[in-house]
């Protein structure tokens, strides 16, 4: 007995022995970034009680949209899937495009808090994934810290993390003690290694030149200029006009050597027109924008993005949302100028698109707030869907989101009510679909 329980013994030892010695496999490293489990079907058949797949068009009674491999190739009414398709009931609501936002900044934490780098780009990858949960597949990021956007851009485009179309400026190009400098050192602790054209400072034109060049050379897809002061800033006021002529006109040809667009923010007419008169491509916030203006931007082209729903909160919630005093005062100062060039840029016809100004902070505002904003200050809801679907597609440069059409991204949100009556049906998303993939919807009302 004693001895078959010592033969057993032994041969429990030896397979112990066997596993431990034989060689494992494990995973090779490859140039290949790993790719996330295939859906049960590639394709996807989405029924919507109304259809606004263009918001130039009427709404489609009963749309369908067919995506497969996450691009859209029918749209229309009683579509044909094949047998295994995934099928989304959206028959109770209106599905439009999935939004663009023309305008944003990344949430990196509490306001006035600097973490380091990794923490701070940690923070953005979530509110990217709060972003295109919410419906938003596309964003223009227009100045940040550490190149953090392009990180982001990077990460999404690979399949490393959830997130929107990017468009990074890395960091807008500011003066020191501009729209751009947040930091109130004082003389004896300035940090020479801060303030240098890699970091988006400059003093002179070849420090314009040297900027527009350091955010090429590690990813910008477009550049800011914060050519007049703004509201958030410490420092400055929006009425100052901060970059020279000079630098203006470097700044543009550089990039236009790179074939990238320019986004100027600006508060006051002077700068407004310094910008105009140097190529820029866009307007952000556009204060002080008059009918001189306006014609001149119609007939090169120019956008604006006037951002109205940030500064009209500043105004009448501020003080709620414990902003600083100085940002309650200067935000009072332009408001008026803001909403007078918005109502200007729409009775000209100008191009203009929906810029959020918002950080994304998971549970905050979003894209939909400044399309409900343009709406309360005189755009038609179908006039403020165009701003942030398809023009802000446009401006963006980004051909294969903005509407819901055949060869296009297969993105479409579905939300309760019709927007083009009631443009706050966008407040009640009830499903996301991108690039034919379901994601949780993420509702802040």
């Amino acid at each position: 007995m004693k001895r078959g329980i010592a033969f057993a013994a032994l041969l429990i030892l030896c397979a112990f022995a066997v596993s431990f010695s034989a060689p494992v496999s494990l995973a090779q490293d490859t140039d290949q970034m790993p790719v996330a489990p295939s859906a049960t079907s590639n394709t996807t058949i989405v029924r919507c009680g109304k259809l606004i797949a263009d918001a130039d068009e009427p709404a489609i009674d009963g749309g369908e949209v067919l995506i497969v491999d996450g691009k859209v190739t029918a749209v229309g009414r009683n579509l044909n899937a094949p047998a295994g398709a995934n099928r989304e009931d959206f028959t109770k609501y209106t599905c439009i495009p999935g939004l663009v936002d023309a305008h944003i900044h990344l949430w990196t934490g509490p306001r006035g808090k600097y973490p380091s780098l990794p923490l701070a780009t940690i923070r953005a990858t979530k509110a990217m994934a709060y972003a295109v949960d919410s419906g938003i597949v596309a964003a223009r990021v227009l100045g940040g810290e550490g190149f953090i956007d392009v990180a982001l851009k990077d990460a999404i485009e690979e399949g490393t993390i959830p997130g929107p179309h990017l468009v990074p400026a890395a960091h807008a190009i500011s003066i020191p003690g501009g729209h751009g400098d947040f930091y109130d050192f004082p003389p004896q602790l300035t940090p020479e290694n801060f303030y240098t054209p890699e970091n988006g400072f400059i003093n002179s034109p070849a420090d314009a030149e040297a900027a527009v060049h350091w955010q090429l050379k590690y990813g910008a897809r477009v550049i800011k200029i914060l050519a007049s002061g703004g509201v958030l800033s410490p420092l400055d006021s929006p009425l100052s006009e901060q970059v020279s002529e000079e630098e203006l006109k470097v700044i543009v040809e550089q990039a236009r050597n790179a074939h990238v667009k320019v986004a100027a923010h600006l508060e006051n007419l002077p700068t407004i027109w310094a910008c105009l008169h140097a190529g820029i491509d866009s307007v952000e916030h556009g204060a002080g924008l008059d009918q001189g203006a306006a014609n001149y931007m119609k007939a090169r082209g120019t956008y604006l993005t006037p951002t109205l729903y940030i500064a009209n909160n500043i105004v009448e919630n501020g003080a709620k949302m414990h902003m600083p005093d100085y940002a309650i005062r200067k935000a009072n100062l332009i408001w008026q100028g803001e909403l007078q060039g918005f109502k200007i840029a729409l009775a000209t016809g100008l191009n203009i698109v929906a810029g959020s100004d918002q950080t994304y902070e998971p549970g905050k505002g979003t894209v939909r707030d400044e399309i409900m904003t343009d709406v309360r200050f005189g755009a038609t809801p179908q006039q403020a869907l165009h701003f942030g679907t398809k023009a802000s597609a446009e401006l963006l440069g980004l051909d294969n989101v903005g509407t819901i059409a055949i060869g296009k991204e297969g993105d479409v949100v579905a939300v309760e009510g019709n927007p083009l009556e009631d443009i706050h049906a966008l407040e009640r998303v009830r499903g996301v679909i991108v690039k034919g993939q379901l994601l949780p919807p993420a509702n802040r009302y």
